[in-house]
């Protein structure tokens, strides 16, 4: 047996090799992302409204900034903002490995390997880049737990909802994770958000920090000198004409994770699909997809049924809809319609009531806890897969003021969070 695993380590060694490590540069900041995280394009380059956001803030201030692409991404180096370096390769073999490791010592010994080779590339890659800080949407638990051997904080910036039945937030980390292998903090949107992580992370060694959503704050309270804003706010423009206009936040793997069985086309459900059908010279429709939806492995099924339902229409959108930033695509829509998807949160922000189309959202079901606070102000709401109760809905929320909940978003932001806690090398 240990000449066995005396020759997987020769063969994982050598397959680690050919990656991103040549293009490692020491840095104040390390900054993660990955293609699910990139809904735009900036400079000719794939661009992530958070992650780079950040990356901007950090260059403009004169820090350096590591970006690195986290498995299984394929968006890197030159053809994404901040020339992100990958390391696919190293994590696919510490994965195959622990596949056979699995048949061979079981399934607890084999997560074990997994866990302690991750955790090794992490501390490789921490060595070369030495940084103060690492920010990543969901960072992996064995980059985390290599933070803590260095001393080295990993904080997990809010990209989505944030609750107890998330299986990030929740079952992963909250229920079935150590505390050395937790973030060193998390930053959040808002208090809402903040709470639910205040219940037990703090108690665990995590602290939990409201800095706002920096792409939301990026053009609510633009810079005159912030070149992409100024760029998107040229060509922004979608909504056009007086037909009340209405927002649907499409997303990806629906099909994986709440419709298995059924005939759902991956796309939307046949309600919703029919309401715009019979509706489209009433209302404009504006159809967003979402990034996996883009460059994924569904972007080709996307457009096809797109194209095949909707292309002859001409007040139903999707191209542009699709990548125009959020807050500007939210501050010319009406009404929003969606599954389950976190822009429920973000139209509140503008006073946008949402429409809630997943059934598991009802009392009872796997999702019952997610917008709560939406749905109890009433500017969320569940409703049936009907074409009676949606176009229902349409026409009461277009007749129904809602308030913003912008006032609830803190007025710091996360760029005095990394102006505190980085320090210039002098």
């Amino acid at each position: 047996m240990k000449k066995f695993f005396a020759r997987i380590n020769v063969v994982f060694r050598s397959f680690c090799r050919a990656n991103g490590w040549r293009e490692l540069k020491q840095s104040d900041l390390l900054i993660l992302r990955h293609d699910a995280d990139c809904g735009y394009r900036y400079a000719n380059a794939v661009y992530s409204p958070i992650a780079d956001t950040l990356v901007e803030h950090c260059l403009s201030a004169g820090f350096t900034v590591q970006s690195v692409a986290t498995p299984f991404s394929h968006i890197t180096k030159q053809r994404a903002f901040n020339y992100p370096v990958a390391f696919n390769r190293p994590f696919l073999a510490i994965a195959l490995w622990a596949r056979v490791l699995k048949l061979l010592i079981g399934p607890e010994k084999s997560k074990a390997w997994a866990s302690t080779k991750k955790t090794n590339l992490w501390l490789s890659i921490l060595a070369r880049v030495k940084p103060q800080m690492v920010i990543g949407i969901q960072p992996d638990i064995s980059l985390c737990r290599a933070g803590r051997v260095l001393g080295v904080p990993v904080y997990d910036i809010q990209h989505g909802v944030i609750e107890s039945s998330n299986s990030w937030y929740g079952e992963i980390l909250e229920r079935n994770s150590e505390d050395a292998e937790l973030p060193s903090g998390f930053l959040c949107w808002d208090h809402e958000s903040a709470k639910v992580l205040e219940a037990w992370a703090p108690a665990r060694g995590a602290e939990v920090l409201v800095v706002g959503h920096p792409w939301y704050q990026r053009f609510r309270n633009p810079s005159a000198n912030d070149g992409l804003v100024r760029e998107a706010l040229q060509s922004s423009r979608i909504a056009v004409g007086d037909k009340p206009t209405i927002l649907v936040a499409l997303q990806w793997g629906l099909h994986i994770h709440y419709y298995a069985d059924t005939d759902f086309n991956h796309v939307m459900c046949d309600a919703l699909e029919s309401v715009i059908l019979q509706t489209q010279g009433q209302y404009q429709w504006l159809l967003r997809l979402h990034p996996l939806q883009l460059t994924g492995a569904e972007g080709d099924h996307c457009e096809k049924y797109l194209a095949a339902t909707f292309g002859h229409l001409a007040d139903v959108e999707w191209y542009k809809t699709s990548t125009v930033p959020l807050p500007l695509l939210l501050s010319q829509v009406d009404l929003h319609i969606t599954d389950m998807s976190s822009v429920v949160i973000e139209a509140s922000w503008f006073g946008i009531p949402s429409a809630l189309l997943n059934p598991f959202l009802e009392e009872g079901g796997c999702i019952d806890k997610l917008y709560l606070r939406e749905r109890q102000s009433g500017i969320a709401k569940i409703i049936p897969q009907q074409n009676a109760a949606i176009t229902s809905w349409i026409a009461e929320a277009l007749q129904t003021k809602f308030q913003s909940t912008e006032k609830e978003l803190p007025h710091s932001g996360v760029n005095s969070f990394l102006d505190r806690r980085l320090v210039k090398n002098v």
